[in-house]
């Protein structure tokens, strides 16, 4: 039996931001299913059954809405750091992570969390973070990092990441140069627009198979368990998570071991998500550059990451 490394475990669906790019809740957005927060039924299940496994497993607490929209949220990252096996962290727009929510994750011994900010301009920022603020975003941000500094504290890790839109791209090297030095990893995300195209650059010809789909499992805020991260819509379920099997039951079962199965035959275009996704590229296709200023460049397909 298959067990996953790593879990996106949607808290919230909901979201206070309306991002250019993002599939659920951007002015483009596509995605027809419903959005909600996941009940404590579903995630104290999931995260007890997790706990419960003689392996580490990375937890990520966002899907496609803003962790913290979940009341639950203080209760469900407990619970997952309560268990040695678990590593737990999310991504926010960082619009309500306040001083009390700072205070909290340092005292959770939280592993990270990310912040999403495109770019250092408050004008092109807000213009397509809609519903953000530039300046209140980064006042959250330093306020968790001088709070860490203050407790001594190594955790969280701190990410950011940036989406490379067209209007901003310009913007990218002030962005690094603005927080390498603070936080502990810079990512600029490459963007691309689903559901027309789930391409990215700088993918190799030899196609292998996706290691998501033996390393990664995904469950929506309603319990659908979803086939990778990039089943935006939940379109190839297999059922619900405590509902219908338990995680691993339904991880292991016949419709993901058949895409599975497709898969090492290099059937890939058998499967109308995966013929149309390079998400595969992510696992074999990585460079590391050293920065003229001395910081070290991981890139990927989809992003490039700098820390120091």
């Amino acid at each position: 039996m298959h067990i996953p490394s790593s879990i996106i475990l949607e808290v919230s669906a909901l979201c206070n931001v309306s991002c250019l790019g993002c599939a659920l809740h951007g002015p483009y957005g596509f995605v027809e299913r419903s959005f909600g927060n996941m009940k404590r039924e579903i995630w104290e299940s999931v995260i007890r059954e997790i706990g419960s496994w003689d392996k580490k497993v990375c937890v990520s607490a966002h899907g496609g809405g803003e962790p913290l929209m979940n009341p639950d949220l203080r209760d469900i990252l407990t619970l997952a750091r309560s268990f040695p096996n678990i590593e737990v962290g999310f991504l926010t727009n960082g619009m309500l992570m306040d001083e009390s929510w700072a205070e909290f994750i340092i005292n959770v011994n939280l592993d990270w969390i990310a912040f999403s900010i495109d770019g250092v301009t408050p004008e092109t920022h807000d213009k397509i973070r809609w519903k953000s603020d530039l300046a209140k975003v980064e006042k959250n941000l330093e306020t968790l990092l001088t709070l860490k500094k203050k407790k001594q504290s190594v955790v969280p890790r701190v990410k950011l990441n940036m989406v490379a839109y067209d209007a901003i791209m310009d913007q990218k090297e002030a962005f690094v140069e603005r927080w390498i030095n603070k936080v502990d990893e810079v990512m600029v995300s490459h963007y691309r627009n689903p559901p027309e195209s789930k391409r990215w650059p700088n993918v190799p010809e030899d196609r292998k198979p996706c290691s998501l789909l033996w390393s990664q499992a995904v469950i929506a805020w309603d319990g659908r368990l979803g086939l990778c991260c990039e089943d935006f819509n939940i379109d190839h379920s297999p059922g619900s998570v405590g509902e219908d099997a338990g995680l691993l039951e339904l991880w292991n079962g016949p419709e993901f071991t058949k895409v599975r199965s497709l898969h090492q035959q290099g059937q890939f275009a058998e499967h109308s998500m995966c013929r149309v996704c390079d998400t595969w590229a992510e696992a074999v296709e990585s460079k590391i550059f050293f920065h003229e200023k001395g910081y070290r460049m991981v890139q990927t397909p989809s992003q490039t990451v700098y820390s120091r």
